[in-house]
């Protein structure tokens, strides 16, 4: 990423947006441009916001010291360098040295590694060796010395046991082991793992920076005739690496290594910050040193990130706005080709009625299967699932919880598909035939875009989902909702260690009414639940959950759990 907007370039529209982002204000570095030509000394300053520092290595040819991460980093955020450029005095091309100043420290440093050639693979490799012969030469390994030095073994090494054949053995493949067999040397480890061993990396966990008045940042405080105007203490949270499949150097794969703050473990029974490795699903967690370990035949490091250690009161309370608006519900429209053919099963919400935190919805839906299952027989004679049916939402249905309505649907919508439907599941979803098709339709038919909107707002908003086995539901709409917001009758009316009892028994015992007779219909689904859910509040009001679930129990075991007709 390079710079962005610069300062003869912006607008006061643009710089006011600028000022007001929340990147800008975590990762901006506001810096001044200085353009000198070398011929006329005419200088030229312009403002930049720098978002992304690109670390700048120095010529491998004439390096010949050891150079910390942080003089590099230093010397990439005010570099200098001499380049032709256009001279308005002389009105030609001239060399013109430009250079950069900043005026402040961000909050969050992003650092491109670069690493895109072989001299800074071979600047960022000298270092690492210069670091492993300066550990190397205060300590001294003896038992790995006389390891190596040892070529045959006299007694089996523990653990493993000697060939009854002895030196008979003819065997070439011969796991046991044998008199005056050569021990196996351990392979040449690369300098990163080596590094990686004894605690060491080139990349530092924490490092300070001092911004000093003339504009220039430096990592140490004992630069003379200097005045620091701003200090700040970074730690590292994330790396990005590229992984190289060395069969295929052609191929690659960016993992990333994130230190995950308190906040989340605290969640799980644990306050600690704990870094974790994202490989696509792969999520592991990892020692800290394997985030600054690296084997640059294979692992290279493509981007570092540090934090500052204290925030600034001045950085301004993020607020989310969602861009989905209550206009999803007065905006919905039918998809039916024939006028005045749909059938309106639900009664749209009101502008006092839009869902508020901590509202009650009753949900329920219905699918449809796309793709059959696929099993095989297996030899065992077991029947092995080879490919899992494609099950695709037909019906959504939403259904106040409180009010002067309560238990009335303002969403019954049912999702139009383009695919081939192979079973409409009419026994447990009551869709038939030509219910999902705009031109025989006579239900209400919307795009799941259109439906998704809505839950998506009644979500964010923070009202409370009641429903049925709602973890497969929202999983096929593909919906996350956060687990407070979720109230599953399937749960609440469960005791551990036993069978989860269907909707259909549910209602026959506690609210002594038949549901789901031919077929399922999500209305009477959803309203059945939130009758069941205000049952478990009486229950629970009454201290009686526990003996009422136990009742039921014994009831649905005695009839083997089906309604009586």
């Amino acid at each position: 990423m390079a710079d962005v907007l610069s300062g003869s370039q912006k607008t006061e529209a643009e710089e006011t947006i600028i000022d007001e982002s929340h990147v800008s204000q975590l990762m901006g570095m506001k810096q001044d441009k200085i353009t000198r030509c070398s011929k006329c000394r005419t200088k030229t300053t312009t403002d930049n916001l720098l978002l992304l520092c690109n670390l700048v290595y120095p010529e491998q040819s004439t390096l010949k010291q050891k150079v910390t991460f942080p003089e590099i980093l230093c010397s990439s955020l005010c570099p200098e360098q001499v380049t032709p450029a256009w001279c308005e005095k002389c009105k030609k091309y001239q060399p013109t040295t430009q250079s950069r100043r900043l005026r402040s420290l961000p909050y969050t440093l992003s650092l491109n590694a670069g690493m895109d050639n072989q001299a800074d693979i071979s600047f960022w490799n000298t270092q690492m060796h210069m670091i492993m012969e300066e550990a190397e030469g205060g300590t001294a390994d003896t038992t790995a010395k006389a390891k190596v030095d040892t070529v045959h073994q006299q007694t089996p090494p523990q653990g493993q046991k000697a060939c009854r054949y002895g030196g008979s053995c003819n065997r070439a493949d011969c796991k046991f082991w044998h008199k005056g067999q050569e021990l196996l040397k351990e392979p040449a480890l690369d300098v990163g793992d080596k590094l990686a061993k004894i605690d060491k990396s080139w990349v530092p966990f924490e490092l300070t920076l001092h911004l000093a008045s003339d504009g220039t940042v430096h990592s140490s405080n004992d630069v003379p005739k200097l005045e620091f105007i701003e200090s700040q203490t970074y730690l590292l949270y994330a790396v990005c690496c590229n992984v190289i499949d060395p069969v295929n150097p052609d191929t690659t794969n960016l993992v990333s290594c994130v230190k995950v703050g308190p906040t989340y473990h605290a969640r799980v029974g644990s306050a600690v910050s704990q870094w974790y490795i994202f490989n696509d699903f792969t999520i592991n967690p990892i020692p800290p040193q394997e985030a600054v370990w690296f084997n640059l035949k294979w692992k290279i490091p493509c981007v570092l990130c540090f934090t500052a250690q204290k925030m600034s009161a001045s950085i301004g309370e993020f607020r989310y706005k969602n861009p989905i608006t209550e206009e999803v519900f007065s905006e919905d429209k039918s998809l039916l080709q024939k006028a005045g053919g749909k059938r309106i099963t639900f009664t749209p919400l009101k502008h006092e009625e839009i869902p508020k935190k901590g509202d009650l919805i009753a949900i329920d839906a219905e699918f449809v299967t796309l793709n059959q299952e696929e099993a095989e027989l297996r030899s065992d004679g077991k029947v092995s699932t080879v490919k899992a049916a494609h099950m695709s939402v037909a019906r959504i249905t939403c259904v106040r919880g409180q009010g002067r309505l309560e238990g009335v649907p303002f969403i019954d919508d049912y999702i139009s598909t383009q695919e081939q439907v192979v079973d409409y599941l009419t026994k447990f979803s009551g869709i038939k035939p030509g219910d999902l098709d705009a031109n025989f339709s006579s239900k209400h038919l919307t795009t799941l875009k259109s439906t998704y909107q809505k839950l998506r707002f009644i979500a964010d908003c923070g009202a409370i989902f009641i429903g049925h086995g709602l973890k497969n539901d929202f999983r096929v709409i593909n919906l996350v909702v956060s687990t407070t917001q979720v109230i599953d009758t399937l749960h609440l009316f469960h005791l551990p260690h036993h069978r989860y009892v269907s909707l259909k028994f549910l209602a026959w015992f506690f609210l002594k009414s038949k549901i789901q007779g031919a077929t399922h219909d999500s209305i009477e689904d959803a309203v059945t639940s939130l009758r069941l859910y205000r049952k478990y509040l009486e229950f629970k009001k009454e201290n009686s959950v526990g003996e009422n679930l136990t009742k039921m129990y014994e009831v649905g075991k005695e009839i083997n759990w089906k309604v009586p007709e």
